[in-house]
């Protein structure tokens, strides 16, 4: 029974803390985390693996 409090107290906590974060961040939202929409990856060069294959299987003149 105490480590089922000890959970449930753990899990609040770090719903709190994502909740706070929320609302400090300047867009109040999480950074997108699918690869085909992240800025930072696309910087990089970096793509989804479905668009690379949605790209190989079209053909081409």
């Amino acid at each position: 029974m105490k480590v089922f409090i000890l959970a449930i107290i753990l899990v609040a906590i770090a719903v709190i803390g994502l909740a706070i974060s929320m609302i400090i961040r300047k867009n109040g939202r999480f950074p997108e985390l699918h690869i085909g929409r992240n800025e930072k990856l696309k910087e990089k060069g970096i793509t989804c693996a479905t668009s690379q294959d949605k790209m190989a299987r079209t053909p081409r003149d």
